[in-house]
């Protein structure tokens, strides 16, 4: 199976590029989303496990993570990799003024493991969709 991609026509961003002037980037694009249901009775085919004993599995592994992501460890799942919470803050000009309510909002951060690493690495293949012109980006205002 390949990653699908597609190119997209875009502005020219660089510095000095002419007037009108477009490049071409490749984008990929996602294929079907695999829902734990199906997850569950794909890996009960794979071992003598039941469909509903994977499922329970899963949802204790998704369980176990929240417990332990909140409490600031590191959850690492052998070749599949690892997951930690991180947040950060503005900066502050003195120790006193600090307090948690800076914090921003925190996200999970995966590292995938060596092993799923070098495996997408070394089977990775591309299928080229057809190209999609897009129009200059979105004129309403952004956060930066």
């Amino acid at each position: 199976m390949a990653l699908r991609y597609h190119l997209v026509s875009r502005r020219d961003l660089r510095k000095n590029a002419p007037e009108g002037a477009k490049l071409y980037y490749g984008q990929t694009r996602s294929g079907d989303r695999i829902e734990l249901p199906e997850l569950s009775e794909a890996i009960s085919a794979l071992s003598t496990a039941s469909e509903g004993d994977v499922t329970v599995v899963l949802e204790g592994l998704l369980m176990l993570m929240r417990q332990h992501l909140v409490k600031g460890n590191i959850v690492e799942l052998g070749d599949l990799g690892n997951f930690r919470m991180v947040a950060g803050s503005p900066g502050v000009t003195d120790e006193e003024e600090f307090h948690t309510s800076l914090f921003k909002k925190g996200h999970i951060v995966y590292t995938p493991g060596i092993g799923l690493l070098r495996f997408m690495r070394e089977n990775i293949h591309y299928e080229k969709l057809d190209v999609i012109e897009v129009e200059d980006p979105c004129k309403l205002p952004h956060a930066i």
